[in-house]
């Protein structure tokens, strides 16, 4: 197992008697608590599940709670007191890449609860019976438990298999204390997998890490896609739209394209690009975020097809607040639900035409000036909702309902 430092490391504190006491949720919600986040994947990389949990234990250890995360195989973390606790092997699940954890030994996670004392577990769903599920079955009696779901069913076949998960986790579900759900669309996942109504509390983005971003060297007429190389994140639509508008002379003199992200239809967007007559550079995975927040912030329009299995899309706030000119979302589920269904931002992914509006909105973003500021102001005032210290607060209030029913 990889070495990791262990919760010994953290300074002790007293577990709350807050509620021996017969204080109110509310006055719960400003203590300070010692937390530990649990994900089955890893740290080491910063996709979306990771993000959020990374923004906001960093802003809950801000407040003075005692943040510790008990993962999957992790090497490199980002965050401190961060233990691994299994092994993790490669699938492929709703679309994406993602890795599950091997069966994980017990005494490292009786270990782990033992140290690390804990006023909250904060598992992020669904997970992994041979992992959270794990450490959700040994948990304190007195420990309050919040389950967040991130996941949006993408196709039949992650229907069924969220539901089979939900049967094989059934059991150490019933120690969750409160639901949170990303989305909408995630809330409706957590009820039609594990039979669960949860509170929605949307993913954070700390506007100050991107605010930050200056373009390397400013370009005019700039279009940026930033995701994975797969058929759902749509890079192929934006070099189809790309495409449509060069063949009837919509494109605007001087544009060209950046595409961020690689995958397995990398080479294949390579070789439609090889054709077209406007440059597009593609500069593979960007895993430094400052570099990926100045390439965002010289976005004059920043495009986001992606067609369905999308919970939420920390992506596209991350463009917002690094100051992209426009941002566009393709119009499944999730982004509809961020983006408060604005329907300048939002563009179809399916049925006839989508490369003829995708152009057409590409180009008036570039060229009809007042339309675009009016967008980009309507976008920028999303990030309030969407701030880790309007997220944090709601969070809390959660957390103090989970202790005071656990403690009661």
């Amino acid at each position: 197992m990889p070495a990791s430092p262990w919760l010994r490391n953290i300074l002790p504190a007293p577990r709350s008697i807050a509620t021996a006491l017969g204080w109110r949720p509310s006055t719960l919600a400003t203590m300070s608590y010692r937390i530990g986040f649990v994900f089955d994947d890893t740290l080491d990389v910063l996709d979306g599940v990771q993000q959020h949990v990374v923004t906001l234990g960093r802003e809950l250890a801000r407040r003075g709670h005692q943040v510790s995360y008990l993962v999957g195989e992790t090497h490199h973390s980002p965050v401190p007191h961060t233990v691994s606790l299994a092994r993790n092997v490669m699938v492929r699940f709703n679309g994406n890449r993602m890795r599950i954890p091997l069966p994980a030994p017990l005494t490292p996670i009786r270990q782990a609860l033992t140290e690390g004392d804990f006023d909250i577990l904060h598992v992020q769903a669904p997970y992994s019976p041979l992992l959270a599920g794990r450490i959700l079955d040994h948990a304190d009696e007195r420990t309050g438990v919040v389950a967040t779901y991130h996941i949006a069913a993408s196709g039949p076949a992650s229907r069924v298999g969220g539901r089979l998960l939900g049967a094989l986790n059934a059991h150490s579900h019933r120690r969750v204390d409160e639901v949170i759900a990303v989305s909408q669309v995630a809330a409706a996942y957590a009820q039609g997998t594990a039979h669960v109504r949860g509170t929605v509390v949307p993913n954070p983005v700390d506007p100050s890490v991107f605010r930050a971003a200056q373009p390397d060297v400013p370009t005019d007429n700039h279009v940026v896609f930033l995701g994975r190389f797969v058929p759902r994140k749509g890079a192929r639509t934006l070099l189809e739209a790309l495409a449509y508008g060069e063949r009837h002379g919509l494109l605007p003199e001087g544009l060209h394209a950046t595409f961020i992200g690689d995958g397995p239809l990398l080479d294949e967007c390579r070789r439609f690009a090889s054709g077209l007559a406007t440059p597009v550079e593609f500069t593979g995975a960007i895993y430094d975020a400052p570099r990926k927040a100045a390439l965002l912030a010289d976005a004059d329009v920043a495009v986001f097809p992606a067609t369905d299995g999308e919970t939420f899309g920390i992506v596209l706030l991350e463009a917002i607040a690094s100051g992209a000119g426009v941002t566009l979302a393709g119009d499944n589920p999730g982004y509809r639900w961020t983006m408060r269904g604005d329907a300048d931002a939002l563009f179809p992914v399916d049925g006839d035409g989508v490369d003829r509006i995708l152009a057409e909105r590409i180009v008036r973003a570039l060229t009809d000036r007042p339309w675009a500021q009016e967008l980009h102001d309507r976008e920028s005032r999303l990030l309030e909702r969407y701030d880790v210290a309007t997220v944090a607060n709601q969070v809390e209030a959660v957390y103090a309902r989970a202790i005071a029913d656990r403690r009661r």
